[in-house]
């Protein structure tokens, strides 16, 4: 059975849409004074790639593939995201999103980044370690590495 046909199955006994995570096989990074400055990049990056999906599409995406965030099998990406960095859509709409990016093997500790209107969330944009709340759209925020 195809994956597409398997993802469907699954969405009609769940009632869900799966979420895609843009994830690379390879080993952990070396977390440095750098650390959250990269994910913060990767966030941006992510944000942008979002509002050109939004100009195509008139919507906001959950499916990190289809922004081109990662460089699948035989395949070039417009980014080459490091191997180490998971970089996730946790929620997204037709006017909001938010987004999470951590390091693969580094426990909970996270970057957060929204747009949009808060009030379109089920739960705020929060860290995973901290709990942090990004204060402004558009602005991310980590727990400290």
């Amino acid at each position: 059975m195809r994956l597409t046909a398997l993802l469907a199955a699954a969405v009609a006994l769940v009632g869900v849409v799966p979420r895609l995570v843009a994830q690379a096989p390879s080993q952990a990074a070396q977390l440095g004074p750098q650390a959250d400055s990269t994910l913060k990049h990767w966030l941006r990056q992510l944000v942008v790639s979002q509002e050109r999906y939004y100009s195509e599409h008139g919507t906001y995406t959950t499916d990190v593939a289809a922004l081109g965030l990662f460089t699948r099998p035989g395949r070039a990406a417009p980014l080459a995201k490091p191997d180490s960095i998971y970089l996730e859509v946790i929620q997204a709409g037709g006017r909001s999103w938010w987004g999470r990016a951590r390091y693969r093997g580094h426990g909970t500790k996270s970057c957060v980044i929204w747009v949009g209107a808060t009030v379109d969330f089920t739960a705020p944009p929060t860290t995973e370690g901290g709990r942090l709340q990004a204060p402004k759209e558009g602005e991310p925020v980590c727990d400290t590495f």
